[in-house]
């Protein structure tokens, strides 16, 4: 790589820029599903302020000071990646620009995914992890009268919700107008929006309890995810030697399938079927099919990291074989491509 390598990346790596709309040729073309993704999203945000506002201005304002709070972690978070990623990348990774963008993109995903992660920890552990252990004991509050009032959510609990509203309404908004699209671009757009219907309807039909489960089962399995694909981006896999993409995969494929493909399904669906105190209405049938369709995700993720396996077994470094099947045939790639007859 040629020493100017880092100056074009500063050059060229904006945190919110134009150059974000040359896509991936894998990205199925979908405009109608990606339209309605996104009226999906925004009906549900107006549901989302329509619901706080009518709770007082107090909820209101925690609302849009998520909203704020988010806005801001993200770009003073992608601020702190680009100069770390501009610092550890190796030299190959910074010769296609793209990688430092993603980099940085992956980092407050990261960020927010440790920092959720650590507060349910605390909501679980102050509850002697009883939720956990005990699924049935999330449905204790709706036992005696089937209907409890908005207040009956523990303060901290509630605070979480707010905090995922925000966080997820920001997230949809970032992966359709602001961050590069990947093959599974529909599918993550569509895990967006579902977990958003989830945070909605779990919060106003105090399923807040189940709700924390499902979310700390996401949040912390997400961890993995990042860390593979940030040592993918600084390109710390075979070729450079490191071998760290490599070992962080490993650890994604035994984290994802104990926790989203056997925890997920055994524990929090299977109670959401089972030991929920109540007859099924429209909201709890609609829930469990959100989480039903969450799993069919799961799967379809680990399918492809199963792929990525095989192209590894076969002999491909690790940046290679997620090209292939995650990242597509992306614009850093013909950015990279074209720096080479400079």
């Amino acid at each position: 790589p040629r020493p100017e390598g880092r100056a074009a990346a500063r050059a060229e790596m904006p945190l919110f820029g134009k150059r974000k709309k040359q896509q991936s040729d894998s990205v199925p073309d979908l405009p109608k599903l990606d339209a309605a993704l996104t009226v999906a999203t925004a009906a549900l945000f107006a549901v989302n302020g329509y619901g706080f506002a009518a709770e007082g201005a107090a909820a209101l304002g925690e609302f849009a000071a998520a909203l704020a709070a988010t806005v801001v972690a993200t770009a003073a978070c992608k601020a702190a990646f680009v100069f770390l990623g501009r610092s550890v990348s190796t030299k190959a990774a910074l010769a296609k620009p793209r990688n430092l963008r993603k980099f940085a993109d992956q980092g407050w995903q990261l960020a927010i995914h440790i920092f959720m992660t650590a507060y349910e920890w605390h909501l679980l552990a102050a509850m002697d992890w009883k939720w956990w252990t005990d699924t049935s004991t999330t449905w204790d509050h709706l036992r005696p009268a089937g209907a409890v009032p908005a207040e009956a959510c523990p303060t901290e609990l509630r605070r979480l919700y707010i905090m995922q509203a925000g966080v997820w309404f920001v997230t949809a908004f970032m992966h359709k107008f602001v961050e590069a699209k990947h093959k599974d671009y529909f599918v993550m757009y569509g895990h967006h929006v579902a977990t958003i219907g989830l945070v909605t309807m779990s919060y106003y039909k105090n399923w807040q309890p189940i709700g924390l489960l499902v979310l700390f089962v996401h949040d912390s399995s997400d961890i993995p995810v990042d860390t593979l694909k940030m040592w993918n981006y600084l390109g710390y896999d075979g070729t450079s030697g490191f071998y760290f993409a490599e070992i962080a995969f490993v650890v994604n494929l035994v984290t994802w399938a104990i926790l989203r493909l056997w925890v997920f399904p055994t524990k929090v669906i299977y109670s959401t079927f089972f030991e929920y105190p109540h007859t099924f209405f429209f909201f709890e049938r609609a829930c469990q099919g959100l989480l039903c369709v969450l799993q069919c995700m799961h799967v379809w993720w680990y399918l492809l990291l199963l792929r990525i396996l095989y192209r590894l077994l076969a002999g491909q470094a690790g940046h290679e074989a997620g090209g292939a099947e995650y990242e597509g045939s992306s614009d850093s790639e013909r950015e990279g491509e074209g720096k080479k007859g400079d």
